[in-house]
């Protein structure tokens, strides 16, 4: 698969640290090269999509079972989105957009995780 310029392969070299799979969600056990790899084809189709964990195990037919590496997953959208982005030489003010709205989605997960971690934590109320 080409695009402007970059196959897969030669993407996926670019963007992996040192060739070694690195588990990134135990439950699943999906490493961190199965994400950049759903992560590249997700930027291939549009390179201006919001990308979400949820997307990305949805395309590995994965389901984030204690979504603890979900943080993890959203770092790891934002290196490989910049670097992508990097490489095509985007337009700077269009990547900054994407990654505060990925950002965005950060906090929000963030939050969501602390108030439910909040509930599990207070007596019930009768």
């Amino acid at each position: 698969m080409i695009w402007k310029g970059l196959t897969a392969s030669t993407a996926l070299t670019q963007f992996s640290s040192k060739g070694t799979a690195m588990i990134v969600c135990s439950c699943n056990i999906i490493s961190k090269k199965d994400i950049q790899d759903v992560i590249l084809e997700f930027l291939h189709a549009d390179e201006w999509q919001l990308i979400t964990p949820g997307k990305v195990f949805q395309a590995m037919r994965a389901r984030g079972n204690c979504c603890g590496c979900f943080p993890g997953v959203i770092d790891i959208i934002v290196e490989t989105t910049q670097k992508y982005h990097f490489q095509m030489q985007s337009p700077e003010p269009k990547v900054v957009d994407l990654l505060n709205r990925i950002a965005d989605q950060r906090l929000r997960m963030e939050n969501a995780k602390q108030r439910a971690a909040a509930k599990r934590r207070s007596p019930l109320v009768a």
